[in-house]
C-alpha cells in the first residue's frame, strides 16, 4: 500500500511480486530528483559510531543498534520490536518514534504509522522524511486535509517539488470523491479473507474460486521479519451442495512451490491457467503456463517473454488466448518503473514481440495487475502514477493493442486510500472482485466484491386529448420491452402514469382506452361514445450515465364515428363495377388502413331519392362490396370492413321523392364513406406516427385532417347532472 520508499512484497506476489526489496526512493520513481532517500542518513552513521572500538561508552543502546541492522535488512517486525525496547531505556531519543514509523509503514502497518508519526512530531522531530511519509500515511487513511498540511510542510524543505505539488492535487481530488462516492457497493468477502493477504481472485466455472494467498497453509517459507507472513500459493473454493462455499485448499497439481506463486488468470473454457511465480532464492519472477491433468494441474511450463534480466508477471489472457497483458519491471522501453504491455499470439502457436501500452496507460510509476473485459476493448488496472486516492488506485481504458484512451479513475468506494487492485469484472461490467488492504480488512489485503449501484430511472407522463387538451383518466398504459414482455397501468384521476425503468434496454410505451372509460362529459351520450386511437411512442435507456427521469406525455386522437367521405368514388350509371378513378382514391383508405392495422371499418354507400327505396337499397348495399372487394385484394383483412348500403335512407338534403331539385343537390346524396366502427385493443399496437403533408399524399392527408378535425359533440344540460 505504502509505495514512496519500498515496494511490499505483500501484493502480487505482495505487491511487486517481481521488485527488488530494497529499492530506493529514487528507483521507485523519476517524477522528482528531491524525493527522500529510504532510510535516513543518521542511521548508517550511528551503526558505524556505535562499533567505534575502545569506546567506553556506546553512543547508541544495543537494541537500537539491533533495530537499525534489522531495518537496513528490511526486517522491519524485528526492527520494531528493538526500536520500542531501546524506547523503553532512553524515552528522551526523539529519533525512536520516527523511526519506529518508518518501519510500520514500510510494513504496512498504516494505524500504528499513524499513531508513531504523530508521536515523533510531538516530540519534535522535524525533517522532510517524516512530512511527506506521514503525508502518505494520511492519505492512505483518506485524512486528506491533514495530508496536505504534511505535504505543505515538506515543501518548506524543496519549494519547487512538483511531485509533492501533484500529490496534494490528487489529496483534493480524492476529498471530492470520497464526498460524493461513484454508484458502487463494496463488500469484505469475510468467507475466504484472514489476517494475512488474499488477493488475485479469479472466477472458474462451475461456482468456484481461484485466488492467491500468504495464509499459513501456504507452502512459502516464512518471510516473519519483514511482513509475518509466507510466501504466496494459489488457493480454490467451491460453492458445495448445501450452497455454501467450501474452505479454501491449495489448488491440486504441480502449481504451488516454496517460492511464491499467485494471479491466476484462467483462459475462458477453464481448462488452461497463467500465473505468476518467483524464485525464493533470488526473487526473480516469470510467468507460468498449465493445464488440468485429472483433478488438478500438470507439472507448469514457463513462457519466453523479454529476457531473465526483467522480470515479468501478472498474465491477463484474452477469451480466445490470442493476446496476453502482462507486466515489466523496468523494462527497455517502458516508461519507468513496472508497465503494462501486451504481446500477440502467432499462427504457429509462439507469443510475438511485446508491445509497451503507452502513456494513456503507463507511467513514471507502477502500473499493474491487468484485466481485460471479455470483449478486448476494456482494460482495468491498478496505478500509483495517475491522479488517485492514495497507494494503487484502479483505473480502467478502453481500446486495444497501443492505442488506449486517457485511463479513468473508478473513484471511491471502488478506490480508497490504501492499495485496491487487482479487479475482475463481469461481461456487462457491474460486478466482480478486487483485492485492498483498505483499513477496514480483517487481514494485510483481502478480498472484496462490487457491485454498481444502478440508476433510477423512472418513466412518467400524462394521456390527454390531443384536440381538448384534457387529461383521460384509467386509460390503459403499457410498457413493452424488446422481448414483447410488458408492465400495465392506468391512469389516475389526473390522467397521469408511472414506471420503474431498468437501463439499456429498449422499450415502447403504449396507451389505450376503452370505450367505457371515455368521459361521458366529452360525448352527446353514452350511445355515441367515440372511441380513441391507441398511441405510442418508443426510447431506450442505453447510455444512461446518472438517474434519469423520462417524460412522455402520450396524446389520443378521438376516432370520429360520423362518416368520413370518400371523394371521387364513381360509378357508371346503375352499376357497382368501380372506375379506374375511383382505385386511385381509394388507395388513401388503404394507406390509412395499413397504418392502423388495429382498427375496423364499415364502408358506407348511400344514393339519391329516384328510383324505388328497394332498388336504391339493393343498388347501394353492391357499391359498398365492390369497395369492401377491392380492399381485400389489396391484402386488407376481411374481419376488418363491413359492406353496408343504405339507399336512400340517409339523405343530407331536403331532396326526398317528388322534390324538385338539381342535378348537383341529388350528386350530394350520391356518396361513398367509412367509419370506424371498432379498435383492437388486444392487437399489438403499431407505432403510431402523425401524418404530415410531407408524408402523405393529399388524398390520405384530407382522411386525417378529417379525422382530427372533428368538432367536439356538447349535449347542454344533462352533463352537469353527472
Amino acid at each position: 500500500m505504502l509505495r514512496l520508499t519500498i515496494i511490499r512484497l505483500g501484493v502480487c506476489v505482495l505487491f511487486a511480486i517481481f521488485g527488488q526489496f530494497g529499492a530506493s526512493w529514487a528507483q521507485d520513481s523519476k517524477a522528482t530528483k528531491s524525493k527522500p532517500t529510504r532510510a535516513p542518513g543518521f542511521l548508517q552513521k550511528l551503526a558505524d559510531e556505535s562499533d567505534t572500538l575502545g569506546s567506553k561508552k556506546p553512543l547508541i543502546n544495543p537494541d537500537k543498534l539491533e533495530g537499525n541492522r534489522a531495518y537496513q535488512a528490511e526486517n522491519y517486525f524485528f526492527a520494531i520490536e528493538h526500536y520500542k525496547k531501546a524506547l523503553r531505556v532512553d524515552k528522551k531519543d526523539i529519533q525512536l518514534p520516527f523511526l519506529i514509523a518508518e518501519c510500520y509503514r514500510l510494513a504496512n502497518e498504516i494505524k500504528n504509522a499513524d499513531v508513531w508519526y504523530a508521536r515523533a512530531i510531538k516530540a519534535g522531530v522535524s525533517n522532510d522524511s517524516i512530512h511527506i511519509n506521514y503525508g502518505t500515511i494520511l492519505r492512505a487513511l483518506e485524512r486528506y486535509p491533514e495530508a496536505i498540511d504534511q505535504y505543505q510542510a515538506y515543501l518548506r524543505y524543496v519549494p519547487q517539488d512538483a511531485y509533492i505539488k501533484w500529490l496534494i492535487e490528487s489529496c483534493k481530488l480524492a476529498q471530492s470523491w470520497v464526498d460524493r462516492p461513484a454508484r458502487y457497493t463494496v463488500e469484505n468477502l469475510v468467507r475466504f479473507n484472514t489476517k494475512n493477504s488474499e488477493f488475485g481472485i479469479t472466477p472458474m466455472k462451475n461456482n468456484a474460486i481461484l485466488l492467491s494467498s500468504t495464509r499459513p497453509d501456504a507452502m512459502g517459507t516464512k518471510l516473519y521479519g519483514r511482513l509475518g507472513e509466507d510466501f504466496s500459493d494459489l488457493f480454490e473454493s467451491y460453492v458445495d451442495g448445501q450452497n455454501k462455499w467450501t474452505k479454501l485448499r491449495p489448488v491440486p497439481g504441480m502449481i504451488n512451490t516454496l517460492g511464491n506463486d499467485a494471479t491466476p488468470c484462467l483462459t475462458a473454457e477453464g481448462n488452461t491457467l497463467y500465473f505468476t511465480r518467483c524464485n525464493p532464492k533470488n526473487g526473480s519472477c516469470r510467468i507460468f503456463r498449465t493445464t488440468r491433468s485429472g483433478p488438478g494441474w500438470a507439472e507448469p511450463v514457463m513462457v519466453p517473454i523479454m529476457s531473465d534480466s526483467v522480470d515479468v508477471g501478472h498474465p491477463a489472457v484474452t477469451v480466445n488466448e490470442d493476446k496476453m497483458y502482462f507486466v515489466a519491471s523496468n523494462a527497455e522501453g517502458g516508461y519507468g518503473g513496472k508497465d503494462i504491455w501486451f504481446m500477440n499470439r502467432s499462427e504457429d502457436d509462439t507469443w510475438e514481440e511485446p508491445v509497451n501500452l503507452g502513456p494513456t496507460v503507463n507511467t513514471e510509476r507502477d502500473e499493474m495487475f491487468p484485466y481485460i473485459h471479455v470483449s478486448d476493448t476494456v482494460l482495468f488496472f491498478a496505478s500509483d502514477g495517475h491522479p488517485g486516492m492514495g497507494g494503487l488506485d484502479i483505473f480502467r481504458s478502453v481500446g486495444g493493442g497501443s492505442d488506449w484512451e486517457q485511463a479513468e479513475n473508478m473513484r471511491n468506494p471502488i478506490n480508497s486510500g490504501a492499495d485496491d487492485f487487482g479487479i475482475t469484472v463481469n461481461e456487462k461490467i457491474t460486478s466482480g472482485f478486487l483485492a485492498s488492504s483498505r483499513i477496514d480488512g480483517r487481514g494485510s489485503d483481502d478480498i472484496y466484491i462490487w457491485n454498481f449501484i444502478p440508476y433510477r430511472v423512472t418513466l412518467s407522463g400524462k394521456v390527454y386529448d390531443d384536440t381538448t387538451g384534457q387529461h383521460i383518466p384509467n386509460a390503459l398504459v403499457r410498457l413493452v420491452l424488446e422481448d414483447s414482455s410488458y408492465f400495465e397501468t392506468k391512469t389516475d384521476s389526473m390522467g397521469e402514469y408511472y414506471f420503474k425503468l431498468r437501463e439499456d434496454v429498449n422499450y415502447r410505451i403504449e396507451a389505450s382506452v376503452a370505450k367505457e372509460n371515455i368521459p361521458y362529459q366529452r360525448h352527446a351520450s353514452p350511445r355515441h361514445r367515440l372511441l380513441y386511437y391507441e398511441t405510442d411512442t418508443s426510447f431506450n435507456t442505453f447510455l444512461t450515465q446518472d438517474d434519469t427521469d423520462w417524460n412522455f406525455d402520450l396524446p389520443m386522437r378521438l376516432v370520429p364515428t360520423e362518416e368520413v367521405r370518400l371523394s371521387d368514388i364513381m360509378y357508371d350509371y346503375d352499376k357497382a363495377t368501380l372506375r379506374p378513378e375511383s382505385l386511385m382514391a381509394l388507395d388513401s383508405l388503404i394507406n390509412l388502413l395499413n397504418k392502423s392495422p388495429n382498427i375496423s371499418i364499415a364502408i358506407h354507400s348511400h344514393t339519391d331519392s329516384r328510383g324505388s327505396d328497394a332498388y336504391n337499397q339493393a343498388l347501394s348495399q353492391r357499391r359498398a362490396q365492390s369497395v369492401v372487394d377491392y380492399l381485400i385484394s389489396k391484402g386488407i383483412a376481411t374481419q376488418r370492413l363491413t359492406a353496408q348500403g343504405h339507399g336512400e335512407s340517409r339523405l343530407i338534403n331536403p331532396c326526398k321523392d317528388k322534390a324538385k331539385c338539381s342535378e348537383s343537390e341529388h350528386q350530394l346524396n350520391r356518396r361513398t364513406t367509412f367509419s370506424i366502427t371498432a379498435i383492437d385493443l388486444d392487437r399489438v399496437i403499431v407505432k403510431y406516427k402523425r401524418v404530415t403533408g410531407e408524408e402523405t399524399e393529399d388524398a390520405e392527408e384530407a382522411i386525417y385532417k378529417a379525422i382530427s378535425e372533428k368538432k367536439k359533440l356538447r349535449r347542454p344540460g344533462r352533463q352537469a347532472s353527472r
